[in-house]
């Protein structure tokens, strides 16, 4: 099995842009992600799904480093970023969350204007000259994020007073705009309506053309709309990654198909 492992590994190697490897998260003494080793390829939407608490958003900030903010959280094991590892001491965190950016559940915009929320990571970072350039980069990102036509006419009005889906939307444009090279979605859609959450979902399908984009969600039914691979975790445990399909239609484990039909969760 492991043999067969590394094979795969081998093979998949040009396109796996994040490689955990033995990870195990503990938040004192309790020991919340177990031996978690995953490839994330590049371009491709990675779903992670299982029951509350069953450490799939945990792990999802592994990839970032978000769990460093987290006091009494300890992360071992290694990840990696094209080769590089991530919790190696002269990789700024910062710097990192630059290039692995994040959408939360519940939309949070900056207490600015729409255009100050998208210019606020590339100014922060130092990756513009000018404001023509800036206002090149804004542009771009809201029409990323598919939400440019609905408030070009208001860039300085505040994010805050826009819509549940459309602030985001205007999470996800901050998040691109530093031009990362992988986007993770904790939950993105949890807190939208259904028109709202369609909306994201094409977004997403979209946004997987230029990122590797790893989404945790409660619903198997996005899951099976918007992957390609799927992770399912249980009581901190992966049991099972494959192709989407395969892990709905056939799974291997069969804690994973009580959970596709409802047994567990």
């Amino acid at each position: 099995m492991n043999d067969m492992r590394l094979e795969e590994r081998i093979v998949q190697n040009d396109k796996i842009k994040i490689d955990a490897q033995d990870v195990q998260v503990f938040y004192g003494d309790n020991h919340a992600i177990k031996d978690v080793s995953v490839a994330i390829e590049d371009k491709t939407v990675t779903a992670f799904i299982g029951p509350s608490g069953c450490g799939k958003s945990t792990f999802l900030r592994c990839l970032n480093r978000m769990n460093d903010t987290v006091a009494g959280c300890r992360v071992e094991g290694r990840i990696t970023l094209d080769g590089e590892d991530i919790y190696d001491k002269r990789v700024d965190p910062v710097q990192l969350r630059a290039r692995v950016g994040m959408v939360f559940q519940k939309p949070n915009p900056f207490p600015k204007s729409i255009y100050d929320n998208v210019a606020y990571g590339p100014k922060i970072h130092g990756l513009v000259r000018g404001k023509a350039e800036m206002d090149e980069v804004v542009e771009s990102a809201l029409k990323r994020a598919a939400l440019w036509k609905e408030v070009k006419d208001r860039l300085q009005a505040p994010g805050t007073g826009l819509s549940g889906g459309q602030q985001q939307r205007l999470c996800i444009a901050r998040a691109i705009a530093t031009a990362p090279e992988v986007l993770l979605m904790d939950e993105p859609a949890s807190a939208l309506d259904p028109i709202a959450t369609a909306q994201i979902e094409e977004l997403i399908d979209e946004l997987r053309t230029r990122f590797a984009v790893v989404i945790v969600t409660h619903s198997m039914q996005q899951a099976a709309r918007v992957s390609q691979k799927t992770a399912f975790f249980h009581l901190g445990n992966l049991v099972e990654y494959g192709e989407t399909g395969q892990i709905f239609t056939t799974p291997r484990d069969p804690r994973t198909e009580s959970y596709i039909t409802g047994r567990i969760g």
